[in-house]
């Protein structure tokens, strides 16, 4: 039978992993995105060839998913919400262990909490692309039959939506910073 643990992490602890944070924007300041994307690519490509716990497994697809939208050419992530996707998957390739991974069971606690922390602060994010994601199939599958007329193109359906699903996300990251203020934003500009 499976045990369920629930961790409260206080706002010291909070303060701990935005320190972290920083330290790591400061270290990969000098990286391209593309860079940082990689170096993520491979932490991922690392967690999945170490994770047993399906709780891990199933963050560290998420987290790939991160990865995903900062190279899809249709999604087009503007700014800031671009920069905060870099700045998640930064923490997410540098981020040192305090845990080896190699200690069993407890291994990869560090990192399940660090990746649960980046895909929270970056929910509405992944939600609109895997939502776009989801549209841009159904629709293409639509309307790609045969003898079905095209008056609007390919590029014009995905901006109307795209701009909609990115309207969303800002949208509702400012919902949660007047319902929550900076409490707990981990990825955030200083």
């Amino acid at each position: 039978m499976p045990l369920t643990v629930t961790l409260e992490i206080s706002d010291l602890e909070l303060d701990h992993f935005r320190s972290l944070m920083r330290r790591v924007r400061d270290r990969t300041e000098q990286r391209t995105p593309h860079e940082i994307a990689a170096a993520a690519s491979a932490e991922i490509a690392r967690l999945r060839s170490v994770a047993r716990s399906p709780f891990v497994a199933r963050r560290i697809e998420r987290v790939g998913r991160l990865v995903a939208m900062l190279e899809d050419p249709e999604w087009q992530l503007p700014e800031p919400e671009r920069q905060r996707v870099i700045d998640g998957l930064a923490y997410v390739a540098e981020a040192d262990d305090l845990v080896p991974d190699n200690v069993p069971v407890l291994g990869l606690v560090d990192d399940a909490i660090m990746l649960e922390l980046v895909l929270n602060e970056l929910q509405h994010e992944l939600d609109g692309y895997e939502d776009f994601d989801v549209y841009r199939r159904q629709e293409a599958a639509h309307r790609d039959k045969p003898g079905t007329h095209r008056p609007v193109t390919r590029a014009d359906w995905l901006e109307s939506q795209r701009e909609a699903l990115h309207e969303r996300i800002r949208a509702r990251r400012d919902r949660d910073l007047a319902r929550d203020g900076e409490a707990f934003r981990l990825i955030t500009r200083f």
